[in-house]
C-alpha cells in the first residue's frame, strides 16, 4: 500500500463522525432526549431550560472527553520527520443527565444520546528538532453542527538512560467548531515519562486542563464557565517500521479509552 493510499484511508476513517455511541430506545415512548426534525444528525443546541449547574457539568465533562490526548511516548519523531494517522476515543457518560439533554437535539426518536461518546480524529505531527514535535488534529460530525480542531507542542527535556525514563512536557489546545449557541476551548499542559522496552514504550503522565465554555445565544443568560479538569493517564506506544500504534486510558471525572494508528515518513 502506498503512502498516499494510507493517508486516504486515514482521512476517510476520520470523517466517520464525532458522534455519540448509542443504545437506541427507538420509538418505545421512553424518549428522554430533545427532538428537532430540522437537524439532520445529533447536534449541539442549547435548550432555554439549561441551568448554570448543568452548563458547568457539560463544560467539565466535554473538557475531559475532548482534551488533546497524548497517544505517544516522550520519544520525538526527529527533525523534519512527519506522521499522519487517526485516533479513536470512547468515553462512557450519563447522558440521561440534563447537562447532556439540554445541550443536544436529535432529528427523531431513533437518534438517542446513548451511554457513551465516541469519535475518531485525524492527526498529524512534525519533528521540529531532535527534542521538539508539533502537531494538529481535526474531527467533524457529518451532517451535524460541530467538530474539533487542536494543536500541540511537545518538548523532551530529559533523555532516557539505562536507569531513568525519558521525560517531556506538552502543551495543547482544542477548540470546538461549528456551534452557534456556545464556544468551548480546552487548554492543556502535561508532563509525561516513558521507558523503551524493545519495540514498546509504556508511558504515564498527568494533564492539567482548563475548559472554558461561553454561551453565545439569547435563549439563556449563563456565566462563562472556566473549569479545571485534572487528568491522569497511562498508555503504551509501539513502533513497527513506518507504522506507529498507541493505546491510552485517561482518568478524570469521566474516563476515556483511546487508541491511535499513524504512518511515518
Amino acid at each position: 500500500m502506498t503512502t498516499k493510499s494510507r493517508i486516504g484511508i486515514a482521512i476517510a476513517l476520520s470523517t466517520v463522525a464525532f458522534v455519540p455511541a448509542s443504545h437506541a430506545q427507538g420509538n418505545t415512548g421512553d424518549v428522554y432526549w430533545r427532538l428537532d426534525p430540522s437537524v439532520k444528525s445529533c447536534s449541539m443546541v442549547i435548550d432555554p431550560s439549561l441551568t448554570q449547574a448543568q452548563w458547568k457539568t457539560f463544560v467539565q465533562q466535554v473538557g475531559a472527553i475532548s482534551s488533546y490526548k497524548s497517544l505517544a511516548s516522550t520519544e520525538p519523531l526527529g527533525a523534519m520527520n512527519f506522521s499522519v494517522g487517526f485516533d479513536y476515543g470512547r468515553t462512557p457518560v450519563d447522558q440521561h443527565s440534563l447537562a447532556w439533554i439540554n445541550t443536544f437535539v436529535h432529528p427523531d426518536a431513533d437518534c438517542p444520546l446513548g451511554d457513551a461518546v465516541s469519535y475518531p480524529a485525524l492527526r498529524a505531527k512534525m519533528g521540529v528538532s531532535g527534542d521538539i514535535d508539533v502537531g494538529a488534529y481535526w474531527t467533524t460530525a457529518p451532517k451535524a453542527n460541530y467538530g474539533m480542531i487542536g494543536g500541540e507542542v511537545k518538548y523532551r527535556f530529559s533523555r532516557e538512560t539505562e536507569a531513568l525514563p525519558a521525560a517531556a512536557v506538552r502543551g495543547s489546545v482544542t477548540i470546538l467548531t461549528g456551534v452557534s449557541d456556545f464556544d468551548l476551548e480546552i487548554y492543556s499542559i502535561e508532563v509525561l515519562i516513558s521507558k523503551t522496552i524493545g519495540m514498546f514504550s509504556p508511558y504515564v503522565g498527568f494533564r492539567g486542563n482548563l475548559a472554558v465554555g461561553t454561551e453565545t445565544t439569547s435563549k439563556v443568560d449563563l456565566a462563562t464557565e472556566s473549569v479545571g479538569v485534572p487528568q491522569g493517564y497511562v498508555g503504551a506506544s509501539c513502533s513497527l517500521w513506518k507504522l506507529g500504534l498507541a493505546a491510552e486510558y485517561d482518568i478524570a471525572q469521566v474516563n476515556t479509552f483511546a487508541f491511535a494508528i499513524e504512518f511515518r515518513f
